[in-house]
């Protein structure tokens, strides 16, 4: 055999190698221990991860028409789970896949632009994209969701969360002890019936935040140029602060009390509705700040 005639084999059998799972059907198994971690790496597509009973992981879907590689493998007490695509130019469509995992297994993920669903999961969600949505159904103990332009949204969870957006929306609600919500453009809604203590902040995108203050809970509400409306759902039981620095309106529905102005265009408002035993702090530069009750 020639050199060049073997250098051409050896490329086409590289190609063939390399193309080998692009746009491919899996259906694989790993048995796991009951409690550890998953890390799942998907660069596009949509996956959804969901908790179920068994001590297994089970992967299932179709994947990236330009696939370059999949790792799927456990050491210990760590599973990972990889989908690499060629390079920076994609074709075709992204890769589709279905995940059950123990539901007890701490869930970490990393993405360019995928779009991940988390379900019925025990031991918490932590990981970030790019510009692929967010979405979290019955997730517990803790959360820690990032995503650039995608939007994020999380519903019937509880424990710890912390939430960042640069530009995407950002839709939340949930029994939480400890909540961070953050976001550069995005706009934030949130409902805080069954929220202890939020911290909110969004720089130029509008804030709205929905429900009834707990006892004893602590709501901080802060934005730049961003409007922030707060509507009661019911009697309003707190402490209440009210702050523009140069120029924001302050609106209060609720009550009679007024704002108060003072130079530099400066507006604050301070009093307490019903036994006062929450506690809310709205705080804007330039937007401007609403109270109101739904009704």
């Amino acid at each position: 055999m020639n050199k060049p005639f073997s250098i051409i084999m050896a490329t086409l059998l590289l190609l063939v190698i390399t193309n080998s799972y692009a746009g491919e059907k899996v259906a694989r198994s790993l048995i796991v221990p009951k409690s550890g971690a998953v890390l799942i790496q998907v660069s596009r597509g949509f996956v959804k991860v969901e908790g179920w009973d068994k001590g297994e992981i089970s992967l299932q879907g179709e994947l990236d028409d330009s696939v370059k590689e999949l790792i799927f493998k456990n050491k210990g007490k760590k599973t990972l789970i990889k989908v690499t695509a060629k390079g920076l130019n994609h074709w075709g469509d992204g890769s589709v896949l279905k995940i059950y995992v123990p539901r007890d297994l701490e869930v970490y993920f990393k993405s360019v632009n995928a779009t991940f669903s988390f379900v019925n999961l025990a031991s918490g969600v932590e990981g970030k994209t790019m510009s692929g949505d967010l979405m979290a159904n019955n997730v517990h103990t803790a959360l820690s969701l990032s995503s650039v332009s995608g939007r994020v949204k999380v519903i019937n969870s509880s424990g710890l969360a912390e939430i960042e957006s640069v530009n995407g929306e950002i839709d939340f609600s949930g029994e939480f002890e400890e909540v961070e919500l953050k976001s550069m453009s995005g706009d934030i809604t949130v409902n805080i019936d069954k929220i202890q203590e939020l911290d909110l902040e969004n720089i130029s995108g509008d804030s709205l935040i929905l429900g009834n203050i707990r006892n004893k809970a602590d709501i901080r509400l802060e934005s730049v140029s961003g409007d922030i409306y707060y509507k009661s759902s019911g009697e309003l039981n707190a402490k209440c602060e009210l702050e523009t620095q140069f120029g924001g309106e302050i609106e209060n529905k609720l009550t009679k009390d007024k704002p108060v102005s003072s130079s530099m265009h400066q507006k604050k408002l301070q009093f307490v509705s019903g036994d006062g035993s929450g506690e809310l702090r709205m705080n804007s530069v330039t937007g401007s700040v609403t109270i109101d009750k739904k009704p």
